[in-house]
């Protein structure tokens, strides 16, 4: 544990993408704990009713602009003891955004947070870098410590995933040659009644979207691929562990999310029974949808790490998480 004397001097958290799903989340959890919270966010995917809890609350303080360039953004003024990056453009699958702005902004991103983490001068700020289960493809075990493959660059969707590896190599190079004070976690599926509604919120949210609509929903091949969710909550709770625990994870990469898997096709079932929503079930073939991506056909989370070091826990299983998810939806 972070000695006593160091947590009193703790005083002030940068957070990035703090009006998204976990980020807003976080926001909350530090503000209860005690802690003056920034939030950063250009609100592209977040919502400012994210934040609807914190927005009033005497230590919080929110700016709404672009992380990448966070050297012109009031928080530059700003010295943190502790910065949680979220803020990333998503995955791409339907073209709305170029896959090169993906990567590039996505490391643009990273090297400020890094610049803003990192002082020659004093003591350096704690970075703590959100990543995602995305870069581990179709593995078998989820290890953070497995070799990862990755697939033919000639299909871009890769590209976030992509973006996310170079910038965790990025960071664990300035950790063992600068003694950059970070650690790196792992996201795996993850929701609450705050995720965006559509695409980039993940299929839970835009399936209950679609059933209370009672519009169809489409799934690509035939549904038996597994993921894992659990709640945003959750997920930001295990990222104040992290800080609290972070001289144990330190220069080290760690997952978080559930264990549970679902099939797509069982999760889109359950929501359409329990909405009583009158949308069809359709199948495309995967092909059409992402050429010669290989679909990730079982996804877990493999939390030994951060239940070991952490002490990571769960307060909600999946259906859990549907059923928050649908009785915020419909209110």
């Amino acid at each position: 544990m972070i000695k006593e004397k160091y947590m009193n001097e703790i005083k002030k958290i940068l957070i990035t993408g703090a009006a998204g799903t976990i980020g807003s989340h976080l926001t909350d959890i530090m503000l209860e704990a005690g802690y003056e919270v920034h939030g950063i966010d250009n609100l592209s995917y977040g919502s400012m009713d994210n934040l609807n809890q914190a927005i009033n609350h005497p230590n919080f303080t929110f700016f709404k602009d672009d992380v990448e360039f966070l050297y012109r953004s009031d928080a530059r003024f700003h010295q943190y003891d502790v910065i949680y990056h979220f803020a990333s453009l998503k995955k791409v699958w339907d073209g709305s955004i170029a896959s090169t702005t993906v990567m590039t902004s996505n490391f643009k991103m990273t090297q400020q947070v890094i610049t803003k983490a990192y002082s020659e001068n004093s003591r350096s700020s704690i970075l703590i870098f959100a990543s995602t289960s995305d870069i581990y493809g179709n593995s078998k075990t989820f290890k953070e410590d497995d070799d990862i493959t990755m697939g033919p660059p000639t299909n871009e969707r890769y590209s976030y995933a992509l973006s996310k590896w170079h910038s965790e190599q990025y960071i664990l190079n300035y950790i063992k040659e600068k003694n950059l004070q970070s650690a790196i976690i792992r996201i795996f599926g993850c929701a609450s009644p705050r995720s965006n509604k559509y695409w980039s919120g993940g299929h839970i949210p835009y399936f209950v979207t679609l059933a209370l609509n009672n519009e169809d929903i489409n799934i690509h091949g035939d549904g038996l691929q597994t993921r894992s969710i659990s709640h945003s909550s959750d997920i930001a709770q295990g990222f104040k562990q992290a800080y609290d625990n972070f001289d144990k994870i330190k220069g080290t990469i760690t997952n978080l999310g559930t264990n549970q898997q679902t099939t797509v096709k069982y999760v889109a079932e359950y929501i359409v029974n329990k909405t009583k929503s009158k949308s069809k079930i359709n199948y495309i073939p995967s092909q059409e949808v992402f050429g010669d991506y290989k679909e990730i056909l079982i996804r877990f989370a493999n939390t030994e790490k951060s239940e070991k070091l952490l002490n990571y826990t769960r307060k909600y299983n999946t259906e859990q998480v549907i059923d928050n998810i649908i009785k915020g939806f419909s209110n």
